[in-house]
């Protein structure tokens, strides 16, 4: 099961008065050429001009994003219960461009359903029309493209893979309206799994950089003015707990982004909590670790290879699966179409299942 916390996506519905202030505010003017930063590692002498000489660098290439997103909601009708209704609600959002001819990256939720998306530049008075490129729900990115009359800033991918608890990174974003909003701090956590409603974000970076609804989408980024993550969401519980996609997720979805696809993501199609802290047990299991299957998806792979609501996973390919979390890395080892090995307690015995990874669907579609 993942951690109960709860926690908010970064995309905001834009009250008129914030609408206001955040497109007023994005005007300015910039020099329109490609930002180039250092490729090197992120150990950099950090100096009281440091942070100001980077946001300085970055800054032009982090847009705002208005989405006017279609909205169906049950509206009361009198005497006659309820009835779908569309609606719309202005969604705000930041996002970042990644080359100089106009494209992109931001989350899916800012973009989720959108039938007009503008996007503000700073250094133009007039906010560009924006087309979706390609989206995936299930990793929350999306890929935008708009066109300019010269050539745009962007910016770099960091590699995320050499990213350190407790560096130093900072966040550019339209929090609540209020454009370019500058924040810094460093890596809490790497590798944070959650679940926030229908998306399962496995490898979350976690930071205490502060990050606000209308962040979403926004980058995380290094000394360097790399590209380390993209905000996403924040915790609602408590202060200083905000988490981002780390880049290298980024770079291995942007491909797919680009034909319109989302990446092919291994699936078992199947809901499940560790045993250690399930309040239900199947009579008869007298282990105390492992992961408790409890819903199979119709139709799934784990369905069709004959799992069952009350088995217990106890190794995946040979691996040892005392909590969900073992389960999900395993998984994501995968690929699309893979056969793998399950060990299953199943209603008293010891079973071995083999299983073909299917692709995970798309809950946005």
């Amino acid at each position: 099961m993942r951690p109960k916390v709860l926690l908010s996506v970064l995309g905001v519905a834009v009250l008129s008065s914030l609408a206001t202030l955040g497109v007023s505010s994005v005007l300015g003017t910039a020099t329109h050429v490609p930002i180039v930063t250092a490729q090197s590692s992120d150990s950099v002498p950090i100096t009281t001009s440091t942070i100001p000489d980077m946001v300085a660098q970055t800054n032009p290439a982090v847009v705002q994003i208005n989405a006017i997103q279609t909205q169906t909601v049950q509206q009361p009708i009198f005497g006659f219960g309820t009835a779908p209704q569309s609606g719309s609600s202005s969604v705000l959002g930041s996002g970042f461009l990644i080359s100089s001819s106009g494209d992109i990256v931001t989350n899916d939720h800012v973009v989720n359903n959108a039938h007009d998306i503008t996007v503000s530049v700073l250094g133009y008075s007039t906010p560009f029309k924006a087309q979706v490129v390609g989206t995936d729900y299930n990793l929350d990115l999306a890929l935008l493209k708009i066109t300019a009359p010269k050539p745009l800033p962007y910016l770099t991918f960091a590699n995320s893979s050499g990213i350190q608890i407790g560096q130093f990174v900072v966040a550019i974003g339209m929090p609540y309206g209020l454009s370019h909003t500058v924040t810094s701090g460093v890596v809490s956590a790497l590798g944070r799994p959650l679940q926030i409603g229908n998306r399962s974000y496995r490898d979350l970076l976690q930071t205490d950089a502060a990050i606000n609804p209308g962040n979403s989408g926004g980058p995380l980024l290094n000394l360097q003015g790399q590209v380390v993550g993209v905000n996403t969401a924040v915790s609602t519980q408590g202060q200083g707990i905000g988490f981002a996609i780390p880049v290298n997720t980024v770079t291995q979805a942007l491909p797919y982004l680009e034909q319109g696809k989302a990446e092919p993501e291994p699936w078992l199609g199947v809901a499940v909590e560790d045993v250690a802290t399930a309040q239900y047990i199947p009579q008869g299991f007298t282990g105390n670790s492992g992961v408790l299957v409890d819903q199979v998806v119709s139709g799934s792979p784990a369905a069709k290879a004959g799992m069952q609501a009350g088995d217990v996973i106890e190794a995946f390919n040979g691996q040892p699966t005392p909590t969900t979390d073992n389960l999900i890395e395993d998984e994501y080892t995968t690929k699309v179409g893979q056969t793998v090995t399950l060990k299953l307690w199943h209603q008293g015995s010891t079973e071995t299942l083999r299983v073909v990874m299917g692709n995970m669907p798309n809950q946005g579609s």
